[in-house]
């Protein structure tokens, strides 16, 4: 608890600086919303529905990482790659994947090529 307020009095003090006295944010900031603590739950929120470290795997490159594996053992060594990780309740498979190209960009493209 005390490693999460000395977090939160730091991004209130990056805040200030960049906004001072919050002006020029809006109210519906969710950063001025949790520093002003002005978040309201309701029924709406179900947080019982979190993932859990019992029963949550993690997919990378529509990879399963194994918990026993080394990072390095599944990907390499190179530091300059970026990947895409995505949290899974176990048992459910494979998260969807993102498309390469979104649809209207696939629109376009399709028009172009067919008017060639």
């Amino acid at each position: 608890m005390e490693a999460m307020c000395n977090q939160l009095d730091t991004f209130r003090g990056l805040i200030m600086m960049a906004y001072p006295g919050y002006h020029g944010l809006g109210d519906f900031e969710p950063i001025k919303v949790v520093l002003e603590n002005r978040e309201e739950f309701d029924e709406k929120m179900n947080l019982s529905d979190d993932l859990s470290v019992e029963n949550t795997t993690i997919w990378i490159v529509s990879k399963e990482c194994n918990p026993s594996k080394y990072f390095h053992e599944m990907f390499g060594k190179n530091e300059k790659q970026k990947f895409v990780v995505k949290l899974q309740k176990k048992g459910s498979g494979a998260p969807v994947r993102e498309p390469v190209v979104d649809e209207k960009t696939q629109k376009e493209m399709m028009a172009f090529y067919y008017k060639k």
